[in-house]
């Protein structure tokens, strides 16, 4: 499912390379296996009984972050993404949480877009060196509750 939604989505933003680079380094079977013994959160966004994408949530100290929120190009625009973030948010809320938090490319301007539309706030930009001479540009957003 990750290769999927990152190949029909993001090559066009962060190129082919780095798109290949980070499904071989985050997206495996062992790294989201590694993730999950070190307390990752994962589960799958679901239209009745398709997977229809998947999330990863991460409880912080004060915050839930938001490591992965994929949507397959079908189910886009169905309301399954804002319905699933809805339903983060609420979990922040239960964990009483101050804030949740999510980074995004920067060149990912239809997903920030609906991030702003729910309330969150570009706090800042950061450039993470992932290794292998690959770089993350990203904009990080917050909820405050």
């Amino acid at each position: 499912m990750a290769r999927n939604i990152w190949m029909e989505h993001y090559p066009t933003i962060i190129g082919m390379d780095d798109t290949e680079y980070i499904l071989g380094r985050f997206q495996t079977e062992e790294a989201i296996r590694q993730q999950i013994g070190d307390g990752y959160l994962y589960s799958f966004i679901m239209a009745g009984d398709t997977k229809a994408g998947y999330f990863c949530i991460v409880p912080e100290s004060d915050s839930l972050l938001i490591s992965k929120f994929y949507i397959s190009k079908e189910f886009r625009g169905k309301g399954l993404g804002s319905g699933t973030l809805d339903d983060i948010l609420e979990k922040g809320r239960m964990l009483k949480k101050k804030k949740v938090r999510i980074r995004v490319n920067k060149d990912n301007v239809s997903s920030i877009d609906i991030y702003l539309h729910k309330g969150f706030k570009i706090v800042r930009d950061e450039t993470v060196d992932i290794g292998g001479g690959h770089f993350m540009y990203d904009r990080i957003a917050e909820y405050l509750f």
